[in-house]
C-alpha cells in the first residue's frame, strides 16, 4: 500500500509510468472462512470481544484486588491472541478499501491508460495481502474453535457390532471391516484385528464364502501430519465421524427369494489411552511429619519419620511409617498416591469409553442410521450431510470417496460450532 501511494505521487510529479501490466477492477475478496449469513453475528461478536478485552485491560491496570488478578490475567491471555488477529485482519481489509478507492479515482479519467504501472502494483499488493489474510483467517478459526486434544490421538479402537438383519448384518460387518482396512492402507496407517467373533454355522449359509461377523475389535494407528484441515489429525480425529449405525440395503447372497433386505452394523470409535505418567505439582501436596506410633521398641517415638501426605485437589490422604527414615517414607507415600490417582484415572477412562460406546450403538435400529449403502441403486447416502454419492463398489472395496465424506463432515461440524459460538456471543469459552 505504501509503495502504491509512493508511485502515485511520483507519477503526479514526474508523469512517468513504469510497468504496463493491467489489473482487474474487482473489489476486495470475500472472507473464505466466514459464511455470509454469519457476518452480522461475527461483527457483533467482534465488538463484544474487543470491548471485553478493553474492560479487562483497564481493570488489570487500575488497581484490581489481588484475588481478582489471576482470573483477570487468564481472561486477558485468552482474549489477547484473538484481538491481535482481528486487528491485523482489519488493517488488511482497510488497505484493500484504500486501494479500491485509489483505482476508482483513476478509472474514467483521461489519463487512465497511463496508470497501468500503478494498477499492476495494486494487483501485486492485493495478492500479497490475500495470502496474509488467508493465513490470519485460518489462525483466527483455530483460536475460536480450539482443536480437541483427542483428535491428535494417533491410536483408535474401532468396534463393529452386527445389528438388525441377522447373518446379512454379519456379512456387512465383514464388508465394513475390509473398507476400513483399505482406508488405513491409503493413509499408510497400521491396522490390527484384536478380536473377532464369527457367527455360528447355523446362522450363516454354508454356500457363502465370506465370513459373517457378529463382533470385531480393531486397533488402527496413524500419526498426525503437517497437512491442513482434518488431514492434520491422527487416526481418532479422522475416524470418529464413522461412529454410529450404518445401514445396508441389498439382496443377500444367502437369500433365495431375491428380495431386498435392510440390515445394520454399529460402529464404535474410541481413542486408545496409553499408560498415563502421573505428574503431581508440588503445590498440590501437603506434607506433615510426626513420630511413628504403635509397637517398635524404644526407638519408635524418637524421630519424626512418619509421613502424612494430602493431595489437595482430591483430598486423598496417604499415611506411611513403614521405614525408620523419613525420606524413604516420603518416597513410598508419593508412590502410593500416584497409584491411587492412576486407579481413579483408569476408572474414569473406563466410564468414558462405556459412555462413548453406548452413544454410538443406540438401539442398533434401522432408523438410527448415519449412512445408508444402497446396492440396487449403487448409492451411498450420508444422512448427516443430506448428500449421496455413486459407485458403491469403489467406496466399499477401495474406500474411494470416504476421505471426501469425512472432510465434509469435519467442515460441517466446524460451521455449526462457529455458528453456535457467534450466535450465543460466548467470547470466553
Amino acid at each position: 500500500m505504501r509503495a502504491l501511494k509512493s508511485y502515485y505521487r511520483i507519477y503526479r510529479l514526474c508523469g512517468v509510468p513504469c510497468f504496463p501490466t493491467p489489473i482487474s477492477r474487482s473489489c476486495a475478496v470475500k472472507s473464505s472462512w466466514l459464511p455470509e449469513d454469519l457476518t452480522e453475528h461475527f461483527d457483533a461478536f467482534k465488538k463484544n470481544l474487543i470491548s471485553e478485552y478493553e474492560n479487562v485491560t483497564k481493570l488489570m491496570t487500575s488497581g484490581a484486588k489481588e484475588c481478582d488478578l489471576i482470573p483477570l490475567s487468564e481472561c486477558w491471555k485468552n482474549l489477547r491472541p484473538i484481538v491481535d488477529v482481528i486487528e491485523e485482519l482489519d488493517i488488511l481489509l482497510e488497505a484493500d478499501k484504500e486501494v479500491d478507492q485509489l483505482v476508482t479515482d483513476i478509472v474514467g479519467t483521461d489519463t487512465e491508460d497511463d496508470f497501468d504501472d500503478l494498477k499492476a502494483i495494486a494487483e501485486l499488493e492485493r495478492k500479497q495481502r490475500n495470502v496474509q489474510r488467508e493465513a490470519l483467517e485460518k489462525k483466527l478459526l483455530s483460536l475460536l474453535l480450539p482443536t480437541d486434544e483427542r483428535d491428535l490421538n494417533s491410536a483408535v479402537i474401532m468396534e463393529l457390532f452386527a445389528g438388525a438383519g441377522g447373518k446379512e448384518a454379519g456379512l456387512f460387518a465383514h464388508d465394513l471391516m475390509n473398507m476400513y482396512h483399505a482406508f488405513a492402507i491409503q493413509r499408510n496407517w497400521s491396522f490390527t484385528v484384536l478380536h473377532k467373533t464369527v457367527m455360528s454355522n447355523e446362522e450363516c449359509a454354508p454356500s457363502h464364502n465370506e465370513t459373517s461377523l457378529s463382533y470385531v475389535r480393531i486397533e488402527i494407528e496413524g500419526e498426525p501430519t503437517t497437512e491442513s484441515g482434518i488431514m492434520s489429525f491422527g487416526a481418532y480425529g479422522q475416524l470418529k465421524w464413522e461412529a454410529g449405525v450404518h445401514r445396508v440395503q441389498r439382496v443377500p447372497v444367502t437369500s433365495s427369494q431375491n428380495k431386498i433386505h435392510t440390515s445394520t452394523v454399529a460402529v464404535s470409535i474410541q481413542p486408545k489411552y496409553g499408560d498415563v505418567d502421573i505428574d503431581i505439582p508440588d503445590n498440590d501436596l501437603k506434607w506433615e511429619f510426626h513420630r511413628p506410633t504403635g509397637p517398635g521398641g524404644q526407638n519408635v517415638n524418637k524421630s519424626t519419620s512418619a509421613v502424612r501426605l494430602t493431595h489437595l485437589p482430591t483430598g486423598i490422604v496417604i499415611s506411611c511409617q513403614r521405614e525408620r527414615y523419613q525420606h524413604i517414607n516420603k518416597g513410598l507415600a508419593l508412590d502410593m498416591l500416584k497409584e491411587r490417582l492412576h486407579e481413579i484415572h483408569s476408572k474414569s477412562q473406563s466410564h468414558l469409553i462405556d459412555s462413548i460406546r453406548r452413544s454410538h450403538l443406540g438401539n442398533l435400529d434401522r432408523s438410527e442410521k448415519i449412512r445408508t449403502y444402497n446396492f440396487p441403486q449403487d448409492r451411498i447416502t450420508d444422512h448427516r450431510l443430506n448428500n449421496s454419492w455413486n459407485n458403491l463398489y469403489r467406496f466399499m472395496k477401495q474406500a474411494v470417496g470416504l476421505s471426501e465424506v469425512i472432510e465434509s463432515l469435519y467442515k460441517q461440524d466446524q460451521r455449526e460450532r462457529l455458528k453456535r459460538k457467534l450466535c450465543t456471543g460466548d467470547i470466553k469459552s
